[in-house]
Order: C-alpha cells, then sequence, then structure tokens
C-alpha cells in the first residue's frame, strides 16, 4: 500500500509539473483536456495530498481562468470547484483577487470577467460576497456595470441576500453623467430584478422602497422605473406586491421633480397592467388612500385654490388607475360599485380637465348604465356626484351624452330618497349650462312642478334653480315668464326649502326683468301687510335679498329702493328670528354693493350700517352671527370705506368680543381681524384698542388673514 501511494504521489507530481510547464510555456496542445485531466486527478486525490501541491495547482487554474479560449475557462471553472472542495478558502483567497485585478487592464478585463463567471457559475454562494464589493465601489465606472450585470445573470437567486449592496450602487449609476455608465448601469440593474427567485422578492421590494423614499430625485427616479420593469417583465406571481407598490407610485405622482413624476407614472401603469382583471376592484380602497394622501401632499405646497396631482395632469393621467374604478363598477357588489364610483369622483377631481378629456366617454357610458339598474340609494348617490364633477371639468366633451344625462338626471328627480333627488338636481343645473336648447327642459320642470309635493317639489325647485342659474341667458322671454308667475306665489309658501328655493329662483330671474317689471316686484315685496303669516313675510324679504344678490344695481336705481331699504330695516324688529337674519343679510349685500360701487358716498354707507350695528345686539345669536358675517365680507371687499365709520361700529363690535355665545364670538373674531385692519400693521393694532384690550388686539392679529371664507358664501348651491 505504501508503495501504491508513493507511486499516486509520484504520479501526481508529474502531472501537475506537466500542466505547470504546460501553460507557462505555452506547449502547443489541449488546454481543455488538460483541465478536464486535472479536474479529475484533484477529485481522485485526498486533501492533504493536494495541499502539497497548492503552489504548482493554484497558478495553473488562475491562468487558465483567463485563457483566450472560452472552452479553457469553463474547464478551468470546473477545476476552481474541485479545488475549492479541499482547499476551500484559500483557492478563493488566492484566486479571486487576482481575477478581480485582471478586470482593470484593458487588455485582460473581459477574459478575467469570464474567468469570474465560470467560477461562480459552480461556487456562487460561496465566490460572491468576495466579489462584489469590488465592483460595487462608487463612483461606478462603465466595466464594473457591465461587470455586475454580467455577474448577476450567472449568480440567478444567489443575488437574493446581496441586493443591498449591489442596488444601490446600480441606482446611483442609473443617473450618471457619463452615458455609457447609464445605460450599463441601467442594463445590469435590470439583469439583477429579474434573477431573483421567490425569496428574494421581499428583499427586493424593500430596496426599491428605500429608492423611492430617497431624498435624491435621481434615485426615486431609478427606483421607480425599476419597479415598473420588474413588474411588466418578471415571471414571478407578483399580485401580491401590487398594492404596496400601486400605493408607493400614487405617492410619486405628486412629486417635486416632473421627470419622476413621469417615469412613476410610467411605473404604475406598469404595475397595474401586471395584474389580473377580476383582482383589480380589490385594489379601490387602497387606491383611494393613496390618491388622497398624493392630494394632501400637493395641497400642502399650495395656498388656496384647486389641488391637482402632477402625475394626473400628464398625457393619457387616468390610464393606469382607470380599470381598477370601472372593473369594481362594473362587476362588484353594491358596497363596491359606491367605492368606485365616489372614487373615480375623487380621481377626477385632482385631474387635469385637459388630461380628462380622452376619458370622458369612457367614464361617462358606464355610469349612465350602471345608475339606470335598481342598485341601491347609495350607489345612484356617489354616481350622480361623480357625473356632477364630470360635467364641470369635462366640459364640452360629454355633449353625446346631453341627452342620455338629461334624461337619467329628470327620473332621479322623482327618486325617494332624498340624497339622490338633491345629487340629481344639482347636475341637472351643471348639465344645462351645457345645452342649446334649455326652453323645453324648464317647461317640463315647471310641468312636473305643478303636479308634485314633498320633497319631488323641492329636488324639482332645486333643479330649476340650478337651470336658470347655469343658462338663465338661453331661456325665452315666454318661458321666464311662465317661472315667475308660478314661482311668485310659492315665496310665501309653508315649507322653509320651497320659500327659499323660489326666493333664490326670482331673484336669478330679476337679472333679465324689464325695469318696469322688476319695480313691479320690488312694490308688492316691500308692502308687508302686518297681518301676514310669518313665513310670508320671511318669504319676501328672502326673495329681496336673493334679487340684491343678484341684480343690485338695478334696484338702486328703481324708484321703489326708499321702499325696500325701509322695508328691510323695519323687519330688523319682527318678532321672528329668521325675519330679522334674512333682512340683516338684506341689507349685509347691500352695503357690500354700495361700498364697491360707490366707495366714498359715506352718507349712503352710514344708512345701511347704522342698522346694521343694532343688528349685533339682536337677542338672537343667529342675528348677530349673521350681522357679523356681512360686515366682516364688507371689510374684506373695502377696508377703507368701513374703517371711516369705525367709531359706528367699533363699541358694538367689541361687545360681540365678550358673547357668551362660542360661534357669535368665533364669528367676532374674525370680523375683527378685517374690520379694525389687525394685520396691516402696529398702528392698526394700537388704534383698535380705542374698543379692545390690548391682549386681544395682539392676539387677533396674529391670525393668517386669508384663512377663513366668509359665511355668507355666494357660490354656495345653497345660498339664496
Amino acid at each position: 500500500m505504501k508503495l501504491l501511494g508513493c507511486s499516486f504521489l509520484c504520479s501526481f507530481f508529474l502531472f501537475i509539473s506537466f500542466l505547470f510547464f504546460s501553460f507557462f510555456f505555452k506547449k502547443n496542445f489541449n488546454f481543455q483536456g488538460v483541465c478536464i485531466g486535472l479536474s479529475e486527478v484533484m477529485a481522485s486525490a485526498g486533501k492533504s495530498q493536494l495541499l502539497s501541491f497548492m503552489d504548482e495547482l493554484i497558478p495553473t487554474i488562475r491562468t487558465a481562468l483567463c485563457d483566450s479560449t472560452p472552452e479553457v475557462r469553463e474547464s478551468a471553472g470546473l477545476a476552481f470547484s474541485t479545488l475549492y472542495k479541499s482547499a476551500g478558502m484559500q483557492a478563493i483567497d488566492e484566486i479571486v483577487p487576482t481575477l478581480l485585478h485582471s478586470l482593470e487592464d484593458d487588455q485582460t478585463s473581459d477574459t478575467a470577467l469570464d474567468g469570474l463567471k465560470q467560477i461562480l457559475s459552480v461556487r456562487t454562494t460561496a465566490v460572491l460576497p468576495h466579489i462584489l464589493p469590488k465592483l460595487v465601489h462608487l463612483p461606478l465606472t462603465a466595466f464594473n456595470a457591465h461587470a455586475l450585470g454580467a455577474l448577476a445573470e450567472v449568480a440567478g437567486p444567489g443575488l437574493n441576500f446581496h441586493l443591498g449592496i449591489v442596488l444601490p450602487a446600480l441606482l446611483s449609476a442609473m443617473s450618471d453623467d457619463d452615458t455609457d455608465v447609464q445605460k450599463l448601469a441601467k442594463k445590469a440593474a435590470e439583469t439583477v430584478v429579474l434573477v431573483i427567485d421567490e425569496e428574494g422578492v421581499e428583499g427586493l421590494i424593500s430596496e426599491l422602497l428605500k429608492g423611492v423614499g430617497d431624498n435624491q430625485a435621481s434615485i426615486r427616479r431609478s427606483s421607480s422605473y425599476l419597479i415598473g420593469y420588474f413588474f411588466k417583465n418578471s415571471k414571478l406571481y407578483l399580485v401580491d406586491e401590487a398594492p404596496n407598490m400601486i400605493t408607493t407610485l400614487i405617492v410619486l405622482l405628486s412629486d417635486s421633480d416632473s421627470a419622476t413624476v413621469a417615469v412613476a407614472w410610467e411605473a404604475l401603469s406598469r404595475v397595474t397592467n401586471s395584474v389580473p382583471k377580476e383582482v383589480l376592484p380589490s385594489y379601490i380602497k387602497i387606491v383611494r388612500d393613496a390618491v388622497s394622501t398624493s392630494r394632501d401632499k400637493e395641497r400642502r405646497k399650495k395656498k388656496g385654490g384647486p389641488v391637482l396631482i402632477p402625475g394626473f395632469c400628464l398625457p393619457k393621467a387616468l390610464q393606469p388607475l382607470l380599470p381598477v374604478f370601472l372593473q369594481g363598477l362594473i362587476s362588484g357588489s353594491a358596497e363596491l360599485r359606491e367605492q368606485a364610483a365616489q372614487g373615480l369622483g375623487e380621481l377626477i377631481e385632482v385631474t387635469s380637465e385637459q388630461a380628462l378629456k380622452e376619458f370622458v366617454i369612457p367614464i361617462t357610458g358606464p355610469l349612465i348604465r350602471i345608475i339606470g339598474d335598481r342598485f341601491p340609494w347609495q350607489v345612484k348617490s356617489a354616481i350622480l356626484s361623480t357625473l356632477s364633477i364630470i360635467i364641470r371639468k369635462g366640459g364640452i366633451a360629454l355633449k353625446p351624452f346631453l341627452p342620455q344625462l338629461q334624461t337619467t338626471f329628470i327620473k332621479c328627480l322623482q327618486d325617494n330618497t332624498r340624497t339622490v333627488r338633491s345629487s340629481a338636481a344639482l347636475a341637472l343645473g351643471k348639465l344645462s349650462a351645457l345645452s342649446t336648447r334649455v326652453d323645453p327642459l324648464v317647461g317640463d320642470l315647471l310641468s312636473s312642478l305643478q303636479v308634485s309635493d314633498g320633497g319631488v317639489r323641492e329636488a324639482i325647485l332645486t333643479a330649476l334653480k340650478g337651470v336658470l342659474q347655469h343658462a338663465g341667458k338661453s331661456v325665452s322671454v315666454a318661458v321666464r315668464t311662465r317661472v315667475y308667475v308660478l314661482l311668485k306665489d310659492f315665496v310665501h309658501h309653508d315649507d322653509d326649502q320651497v320659500r327659499n328655493s323660489a326666493a333664490s329662483i326670482l331673484g336669478i330671474l330679476s337679472q333679465y326683468m324689464e325695469d318696469g317689471q322688476l319695480s313691479d316686484l320690488l312694490q308688492e315685496l316691500s308692502s308687508l301687510d302686518s297681518s301676514l303669516s310669518w313665513s310670508a313675510r320671511h318669504g319676501s324679504i328672502l326673495t329681496i335679498s336673493s334679487m340684491l344678490r343678484h341684480s343690485p344695481s338695478s334696484i338702486c336705481t328703481s324708484p321703489v329702493f326708499p321702499s325696500v331699504v325701509y322695508c328691510l330695516k323695519d323687519n330688523l324688529k319682527d318678532e321672528k328670528f329668521p325675519v330679522r337674519e334674512t333682512s340683516t343679510k338684506a341689507l349685509g349685500r347691500l352695503l357690500l354693493h354700495r361700498v364697491q360701487s360707490d366707495p366714498s358716498n359715506t352718507a349712503a354707507h352710514l344708512d345701511v350700517l347704522s342698522p346694521m350695528v343694532s343688528a349685533l345686539q339682536d337677542d338672537s345669536s343667529e342675528v348677530r352671527r349673521r350681522a357679523l358675517s356681512a360686515l366682516k365680507a364688507v371689510a374684506k371687499a373695502n377696508p377703507s370705506a368701513l374703517m371711516t365709520h369705525i367709531t359706528i361700529f367699533g363699541p358694538a363690535l367689541a361687545e360681540c368680543l365678550k358673547d357668551g355665545n362660542t360661534p357669535v364670538r368665533l364669528a367676532a373674531e374674525r370680523c375683527a381681524l378685517h374690520a379694525f385692519q389687525l394685520t396691516k400693521g402696529t398702528e392698526n393694532v394700537q388704534a383698535a384698542q380705542k374698543f379692545i384690550t390690548g391682549l386681544d388686539a395682539r392676539r387677533l392679529s396674529k391670525f393668517p388673514e386669508h384663512s377663513d371664507d366668509s359665511e355668507d358664501n355666494e357660490d354656495d348651491p345653497t345660498s339664496g
């Protein structure tokens, strides 16, 4: 046995020596066969025997791994694997660094890279940790980026545990100033995301999410691109990961960097396209939440005005998310259809009108079909609300649907549910602005009004008000006269809603009345008999107030104007507070018109201001609050005109700041801020201390000037 062992050892030594000299002196024979033979001999040798010849084996395999012939390098890789079984880390430590060093030499880099690929293909787990740190060193070179991509193909799922090292380097290099580095890093990153298996998905998603949240826009951009690329091209099942990605990308649509927004939008489209159609409705809630988050993020950047998400202002803006809502609308449960309709409305609100145009028809058709079916009122209400938004933002693009929409809304006016009726009424009013033939619509509404009662009558009146408000100019004189005759009696109706709506409609009609008709109506309204019911008195004042909103100039030049002013002042003493409150509102509108149209006529201002000051001291908190709201609106419109009379209203306003009623006190604070001009300098703060304490003056001066809206919001549909 000793003789056999010595014989094998001698044969092994001779073979190794032969190989060593063959490689280094380039003898002309088959190197591939040599490597295969070496691999077989090493496999047969014992560990101690191999270790005795390491000085000869390692240079031989190292040289073969860099050979110019691919077949030799491949066989050398197998020889390395055999050597590693016995030599372990010594094989790696003495071969891999030399190959890595050869990567830096232009003449040897390509063969060295292939040599690394060969040993990586047979010993991925052992070799990879030694290769990657060298290659990911920043700034990444074009060759290193190429090497990472090439090695990733070989490493495959072996990269699962090294994504935290590889991806950050590639994400950074994808926006490098050198275009070659950019292209190669992008290609390498694409390779990396596609070679991982199911076990690597969580780690990959984690790294990409880190990138999306990075401070550098270029990293966010690169990460977004890779998310889209991954979901589009991967063969893995990614439906469970899609919700998280969709949420992240929607929020990124309000990114401050426009290029990132565009890339995130494209990625979002790729993610949603990768999800089976039947799964999409289950994402409705997460999409709505994400849109809300993105909207809030954008709102914080702005100071008032409509909030639009930049990603939904791009061409084809709604394409990624529209299938989510339409699929839910068409095939979901009643509850899901309601959420889908609401979500569509929310999405359209944050979409620009230009971007919305091409989607108006694909959205409106399904909405009309669904509302015509027998679904619960919640579904109908949600659809009507969304249709109203589309009418407001879609405009003329809705023209093909005008007849269907009008029929749908009129039908919904007869619905059993108040919410549906109210929504349909408001939508019908907005729709009329797009119609060229309004007379038939008004005629139908008047006919229905005469045979209806209760909630249906209220809805028809609301619709009629909306139609006249949005398309009153298109209504013929004859039809307007029909409206006038019928509605004049309704202003004295016992029902509060009917009375309010009728007064609002007459106010709108006053814009189109002849002078004689206007004066006759004013005369009739201002000649109140004390024996009339309080609702009749209230209706007359409501109508005058509405007319002062829509036609203040015509009223002020009417021969019966003095009677109108006297009527309003006199009704400030009415026993019923709704009458006093409405008179206060009307006087406020009159004063607002006068300070705007004739700012220098202080006598005329004082004539109206004085009774309003008395309203500040009314027994009813509603009347006091209405007076404060009216004064605030005047102060915001023309502060200098009101400041002229500071001694008139100052003491009463100061008392309201101490009011025991919280809503009145809060209204007084907002009124004082504007009436005393407390944000316009310390001299105004000091001047206000003639009426209010220095503590209050300084406290109020710190309020944001534009943080409130007037309580008397003239754009409010419910406002007369």
